[in-house]
């Protein structure tokens, strides 16, 4: 049990650290400030012509499969351990849903504040052309 749960703790700080980073060009974390209130920052990498080429679509796509796949799969180890009475793989698999769901959470709020920053980085653009 105590296996399962140190593996999780260090599949979360390498999908949330690494491969984040690597493959999609995500990141998020939380920064408390020194009134001590708590920020969430989600950011994503500047599009580039250089930078397009170090994220490969099928990197893309396996980054995203597997960080939709892991709660789905935790969610139905939840339902086996109530439906079959394991109690005490209930921790286990608590943990598992919410590590894996705060990653799915935190790369799908990044992914949506990029879309957002693209649009109106493009509204911005064409908004300037127009002046001219």
């Amino acid at each position: 049990m105590v296996t399962i749960i140190l593996l999780l703790s260090c599949d979360f700080w390498a999908v949330k650290n690494v491969t984040g980073r690597l493959m999609v060009g995500l990141r998020w974390w939380n920064h408390i400030d020194e009134d001590g209130k708590s920020h969430w920052v989600f950011e994503s990498r500047k599009e580039s012509s250089q930078e397009n080429k170090t994220v490969s679509e099928a990197e893309s796509r396996i980054f995203w499969l597997g960080l939709i796949a892991c709660p789905v799969l935790w969610v139905i180890f939840a339902f086996s351990a109530l439906f079959s009475f394991r109690v005490k793989w209930l921790a286990v698999v608590i943990m598992g849903v919410v590590l894996q769901g705060a990653n799915l959470y935190g790369y799908i709020r990044c992914k949506v504040r990029s879309r957002k920053h693209l649009t109106s980085m493009a509204t911005s653009y064409f908004g300037k052309q127009f002046l001219r």
